[in-house]
């Protein structure tokens, strides 16, 4: 199964258990294939790094997260391009997934949820991926 994890998704396994976790530990096993790209990993890093949000952490921190996703991620080249989604981020979720050829996107985000399916990909929640597998 080949999967994009949403930022929200992949802020909540990182720093929390729960199924999030638990989703992300299936990547990192090899159950799943966890599909990111440069405009995914860089909204987490602003996400981590920002003094306006809660997490504040330092570059030198935030780059071993990324480093770590990017051991057992697939970073995908996108060159497709959609509009659909009135946040910028969410677009780029689903361009990653197009060109990922994702089977779903995994998030949290209610914009994206709302869509539950973009071009033969399923938009699920984390729950609701846990229960297909």
């Amino acid at each position: 199964m080949r999967v994009v994890l949403d930022t929200n998704v992949l802020i909540s396994g990182i720093f929390w258990t729960g199924k999030p976790k638990e989703t992300i530990n299936y990547a990192r096993k090899g159950k799943i294939v966890f599909l990111t790209s440069e405009h995914i990993l860089k909204e987490l890093k602003d996400v981590l790094t920002s003094k306006e949000k809660t997490f504040k952490l330092t570059k030198k921190d935030t780059n071993i997260i990324l480093n770590h996703l990017r051991k057992f991620g697939e970073i995908c080249s996108v060159k497709s391009s959609t509009s659909i989604c009135r946040h910028e981020a969410d677009n780029r979720v689903l361009e990653c997934a197009i060109d990922g050829k994702a089977d779903y996107v995994i998030t949290g985000d209610k914009h994206l949820l709302e869509i539950k399916e973009f071009k033969g990909i399923k938009i699920i929640t984390v729950s609701e991926f846990l229960k297909k597998l």
